[in-house]
């Protein structure tokens, strides 16, 4: 036996029992979601997986055949991709949201629906900008509002989606914070930007010949922010934007946590806790025609480490 096999052996021998549940099962179109497990052999810690079935009259939707369904024009070269399943969610709606990803396209977000008997799918637009409609990952997330799924794209912009009527808001960059009635309320952690000094150029060289000159870009801190958004229609009602670079969140969970991948980290702001936190700490004010977001009286906001920023000295 070679060593590959051994190792093969060994491994199957620590691999977790899968289980399977089905979320979805009528009209011929059935989701299945499988769960599994192995001891990782150089860590010895415990990986687990998860894994989406979706078939329809007891086709798989597996390959490029799928691809044709999510870009029934042909126009886009991704309607030759080979797509599968990659993280499905039931709707009380009588319908499925799922993940496609291929290897040679971007993810894809779609409906599924059964009516009179066919499948329809439609692939789910996440933004109105051709080059930001791209999924980022492959995760559902609480919306915090019954018959509503909020995603991610790769933009970091949170979109929320209304089951029915079938709607997807995008709601801009931020994570979401809180709803309350119309408005939704969302968080821009400290991070980093780019900025651009000198645009690209064309030029001529010394032998006549035009050539491209990169652009010259310079990476800057960017502070926190919070937005405050219309959920009806993704209007930005009103942003408060710090110039201190040094203030920081406290560590929030945003996303509802996923028993089967545990976070490590320790939040300070539970998820369930998060809409009570913002409305201790944000206030909107709305008058005719004009909005103000603002913090709180008496409230603060932490300071980023020393070790975080070289600059900064903790609060």
């Amino acid at each position: 036996m070679t060593r590959s096999r051994i190792m093969a052996f060994f491994l199957s021998l620590l691999a977790a029992p899968a289980g399977a549940s089905v979320v979805y099962d009528n009209h011929g179109l059935v989701v299945e979601i499988t769960t599994g497990g192995r001891q990782d052999w150089n860590t010895g810690q415990r990986q687990n997986t998860r894994s989406t079935t979706i078939t329809f009259q007891g086709n798989k939707l597996c390959g490029k055949d799928v691809g044709k369904l999510l870009y029934p024009d042909g126009r886009d070269m991704a309607s030759t991709a080979f797509f599968c399943a990659a993280n499905a969610k039931a709707l009380e709606t009588d319908a499925v949201l799922a993940y496609f990803t291929s290897s040679s396209a971007d993810p894809v977000l779609a409906h599924l629906q059964v009516a009179n008997g066919a499948l329809r799918v439609n692939r789910m637009a996440l933004s109105n900008q051709r080059d930001r409609d791209k999924p980022g990952g492959t995760r559902f997330e609480d919306a915090r509002l019954p018959g509503w799924t909020r995603v991610e794209t790769a933009w970091q912009e949170t979109v929320l989606i209304r089951h029915a009527p079938l709607k997807a808001t995008n709601l801009g960059q931020g994570k979401l914070l809180d709803v309350d009635g119309d408005v939704a309320y969302l968080a821009i952690a400290p991070g980093r930007d780019v900025v651009v000094v000198e645009p690209a150029t064309r030029i001529k060289d010394a032998q006549g010949d035009m050539r491209i000159v990169p652009e010259v870009v310079k990476f800057v801190d960017a502070p926190l922010a919070f937005r405050a958004v219309r959920l009806s229609d993704g209007r930005e009602l009103a942003r408060l934007n710090f110039k201190d670079t040094c203030l920081a969140l406290p560590a929030i969970e945003f996303n509802r946590p996923d028993p089967l991948y545990p976070s490590s980290s320790r939040p300070e702001v539970l998820f369930d806790d998060v809409p009570a936190w913002r409305a201790a700490t944000l206030q909107l004010a709305q008058t005719q025609g004009r909005a103000t977001l603002q913090l709180k009286p008496g409230v603060t906001l932490p300071t980023a480490t020393s070790r975080a920023k070289a600059n900064c000295k903790p609060g």
